[in-house]
């Protein structure tokens, strides 16, 4: 299955910031296998509880609105709806 666009972004985000799956999912606190799902799209990004959301978006140090794909202004939140322009 193609990730939805949280999925993306959770990955994309997460291997700019050089962190692995495992150390994210520590960070936030959510299983491992939730990230695995989500960035290969067994589950999608819209149905993750909220709660577990705002975590990863903490650790990720974006909004949730960032890391829904909502475009952005500031650069230091990555390219804006999802991938990089190299990925697209």
């Amino acid at each position: 299955m193609e990730p939805d666009v949280v999925g993306k972004r959770i990955k994309y985000l997460r291997q700019r910031r050089g962190m692995s799956q495992r150390q994210l999912a520590t960070l936030a606190r959510v299983p491992q296998s939730l990230l695995s799902q989500i960035e290969n799209g067994i589950r999608r990004g819209d149905k993750v509880q909220l709660d577990a959301a705002r975590r990863i978006a903490f650790v990720l140090s974006v909004s949730l609105d960032a890391l829904a794909g909502v475009p952005v202004d500031d650069e230091s939140e990555g390219e804006p709806a999802g991938v990089d322009a190299g990925q697209a």
